[in-house]
């Protein structure tokens, strides 16, 4: 409700200060002000809804839905039924005009068609700003709804969703302690007990947040679960899982990393 009213308010603001415009520049160009006046208050209301038309049905409806053909073609289609009624208008506002001479001779000085050609100038004028500021407000909203894409995306979970036995299955990320691979399939080891799933370890660890660790090729381990640990291996328990040279560097770093974290907070 707020951003019509916004609108309506632009859109007023831009007629009345080109209407302004007009009447400034004939009437410095030697014209009657009230012949100006007279002539285009006649001819504004067919521009204005001819404008409108564009502006809030062709634009949104077609163009911004990517219907360029759709949207040149009911544009030709408004323009034309468009200047018809300006003609039948001009006509009427010369015939009012006529009838006050009362059989004296034309004062009429003022070039209609000009001020006609300027007045759809003005509708060319204002379609463009509407395209403009629609395509950006179309990008701003694209962009915003990708930010809260990936945004859910990368969110935390405390959950992580496995398939088993053709249901899927949401699992506390906190219970689960490691996860082994067995060729194509995957064994997740929790406190509760195990869930084989058909899945590689190299997807689901993209899946997992950090504190989930690769410590080998066959193993993932949830660090919050160890026990202990050396240079060799690292227990969970009664478990031993061992830790391979390919990932031995990264998770003895990031272990003794989360020991100095701890000792700094306590």
């Amino acid at each position: 409700m707020v951003m019509k009213i916004i609108d309506f308010l632009k859109t007023t603001w831009y007629w009345f200060f080109t209407t302004l415009l007009l009447l400034v520049f004939f009437v410095s160009k030697g014209h009657s002000f009230s012949q100006v006046f007279y002539f285009i208050t006649f001819l504004l209301p067919v521009v204005i809804g001819t404008a409108y038309y564009l502006n809030n049905r062709l634009i949104p409806e077609f163009l911004i839905r990517k219907k360029t053909g759709l949207f040149v073609l009911y544009s030709v289609y408004t323009i034309i039924i468009s200047l018809y009624l300006q003609y039948l208008i001009t006509f009427l506002a010369l015939f009012v005009f006529s009838s006050f001479q009362m059989g004296q001779q034309s004062l009429l000085t003022l070039n209609i068609d000009n001020l006609s050609l300027i007045l759809y100038l003005l509708v060319l004028l204002k379609v463009v700003i509407e395209i403009i500021q629609k395509l950006n407000q179309k990008e701003i909203i694209i962009q915003g709804l990708e930010n809260k894409k990936e945004q859910i995306a990368t969110a935390p979970s405390n959950k992580i969703t496995i398939r088993y036995n053709r249901t899927n299955h949401p699992i506390n990320l906190s219970s689960i302690r490691y996860i082994e691979s067995l060729s194509d399939y995957l064994k997740v080891v929790t406190e509760d007990g195990e869930i084989v799933t058909k899945e590689k370890v190299s997807k689901i660890i993209k899946r997992l947040p950090p504190n989930f660790k690769r410590t080998h090729r066959s193993f993932i381990v949830n660090t919050s679960k160890i026990s202990s640990y050396n240079r060799e291996f690292m227990t969970l328990g009664k478990i031993q899982i061992p830790i391979s040279r390919t990932y031995k560097t990264a998770i003895l770093g990031y272990l003794e990393q989360q020991k100095h974290f701890m000792r700094a907070t306590i």
